[in-house]
């Protein structure tokens, strides 16, 4: 074989090898940007699922969703004063964050003296 024939063999190699590189970075850059935007997501739905478990406590409405966002609560008594409440965030109908708590509810103030 001549020089320049091993020659191109070789930069066609290299070129090939370049190329298989390319392709695995642009898919750890796409990997990349998928799981900031789900992590954005899981943020936004923990301080969401925080402000409405307040809001539940404090007995006011939950704030409300940013767009794309549902926030479902329920509320129950579990008896003598006890609470257990469950907020569900979600982003176009998937679950992304469940928060689970319970509290204890003291009746009216009284009156002091």
């Amino acid at each position: 074989m001549k020089r320049s024939h091993l020659f191109l063999l070789e930069l066609i190699l290299d070129l090939a090898l370049f190329v298989l590189c390319g392709a695995v970075c642009v898919g750890l850059f796409l990997h990349a940007g998928a799981m900031s935007r789900e992590s954005q997501r899981l943020t936004q739905a923990v301080a969401l699922a925080q402000s409405a478990a307040e809001a539940l406590r404090a007995d006011e409405l939950p704030p409300q969703a940013p767009q794309g966002y549902q926030i479902l609560s329920q509320v129950e008594e579990a008896g003598e004063g006890l609470y257990c409440a469950r907020v569900e965030i979600r982003w176009e109908d998937s679950v992304v964050y469940t928060l689970e708590t319970q509290w204890v509810g003291y009746g009216e103030e009284a009156d002091g003296p």
